[in-house]
């Protein structure tokens, strides 16, 4: 084999081999990008169901809310009515026990409308994030369930109603949690922020979560609810803290930083 006839064989087995490579390279990269936008498709996938569950809640509250403002309500209001008449001609022992049945049902009727309020968008675009959370801490200061202190930090209330919505909601979540689970005798609010941007503080003195519980995918977030708020910060584009410990109660920080 002559000398050139060895340079043409090493210069075509370069070749083929740098093609060899930049076919690989291509391959990888197509790979790449094609994860890539499978991940990104899964994303939105995930955030347009996270959105539809939001909404079909959102729904199903505001039917409730008028389930209960309209029939409930009318009730209570009826039985009300009929109290009243009753109370007519009855000897003074009766007539304790009449009144007494009034002014439990009158409580009952404040706080069907409390609750008819609390689940209702219109009614949270009207009076604002800020009444809306002490009309509930109210109500359960009132229950004498938990010792409630809420610190209203936040200034110039120009919250955008998205965002008033799903922190409104994720305050819920928070107080139904500390009621059902926490076994606490205190739960603490702390708002602080100007505009859109808002930090929402919730902590309470109960028994906590241990990391054993929280790393369990059966009993852990899912169960208290967490997966829920975690869920709502995603899709708001808020920072999400949660702090807890067996018997050294529980922490949770939402911050929002921008408008949606």
């Amino acid at each position: 084999m002559t000398n050139n006839n060895v340079e043409i064989f090493m210069i075509l087995g370069t070749l083929g081999a740098l093609l060899l490579i930049a076919f690989v390279i291509i391959v990888v990269v197509l790979y790449r990008r094609s994860q890539l936008k499978f991940q990104l498709e899964r994303q939105a996938m995930h955030q347009a169901l996270l959105q539809t569950e939001v909404e079909i809640r959102e729904q199903t509250l505001k039917n409730i809310s008028r389930d209960l403002h309209d029939n409930l309500g009318q009730i209570a209001s009826l039985i009300k009515i009929n109290l009243n008449l009753l109370s007519k001609n009855l000897d003074e022992k009766d007539q304790q026990h009449i009144d007494e049945s009034k002014d439990l049902l009158k409580n009952l009727i404040a706080d069907i409308r409390a609750l008819s309020s609390s689940l209702s968008n219109e009614t949270l675009a009207k009076q604002g994030l800020v009444k809306m959370i002490e009309s509930d801490l109210d109500r359960v200061r009132r229950s004498g369930a938990l010792k409630i202190i809420f610190d209203n930090r936040y200034e110039n209330q120009n919250l955008p109603a998205n965002s008033a919505i799903f922190l409104y909601r994720m305050f819920q979540e928070l107080l139904n949690n500390t009621l059902k689970h926490a076994q606490a005798d205190t739960f603490s609010i702390l708002l602080e922020g100007e505009g859109p941007q808002i930090r929402l503080v919730a902590k309470d003195n109960g028994v906590g979560i241990p990391p054993e519980k929280l790393a369990d995918p059966e009993r852990g977030l899912s169960g208290n609810g967490l997966i829920n708020l975690k869920e709502r910060c995603e899709m708001i584009g808020a920072s999400y803290d949660f702090q807890s410990a067996a018997n050294q109660g529980t922490r949770v920080s939402i911050q929002l930083k921008k408008e949606i």
